[in-house]
């Protein structure tokens, strides 16, 4: 039966059934694990405001639509315009796949947390900690 409050033990299942520790050691590389998974989670966040920055920049750069009057008397490049359209697709595309990734990534980090298992616990908080010292200054160079 699992225990239904935090405990500091290195003995716990965590995700898997594969996934079960047994030693100092296993709670050593489990901790790092899940540290790493948090960072990576917190990267993502900061690439998917990147990916969005970048969608905004490409719909401001896109041509806009000349008026219906216009429309005879301007010349319209359709290839830009496909250049554009199919630009933007895959990076949305790219961020759909991003935004799937960090989903099942904060649901594995949710149950890690569910375990009760203080030390778990623990390196979720400071990998949240560490990734976001470390992604979130990279906004403000892109």
């Amino acid at each position: 039966m699992m225990a239904m409050y935090f405990f500091a033990s290195d003995q716990v299942v965590l995700l898997f059934d594969f996934w079960n520790i047994h030693s100092i050691e296993g709670l050593v590389l489990t901790v790092v694990i899940v540290l790493l998974m948090t960072v990576t989670y917190e990267m993502l966040k900061v690439e998917t405001v990147k990916l969005d920055k970048k969608i905004l920049d490409l719909m401001a750069a896109a041509p806009p639509n000349p008026p219906d009057e216009t429309a005879e008397t301007l010349p319209i490049n359709p290839d830009s315009q496909n250049i554009s359209c199919k630009r933007w697709i895959w990076v949305h595309v790219l961020q759909s796949v991003l935004h799937i990734i960090q989903v099942v990534l904060s649901y594995f980090l949710m149950l890690c947390a569910m375990s009760y298992n203080v030390w778990v616990f623990l390196s979720i908080i400071a990998g949240a900690g560490i990734g976001y010292f470390v992604a979130y200054p990279l906004i403000k160079t892109c």
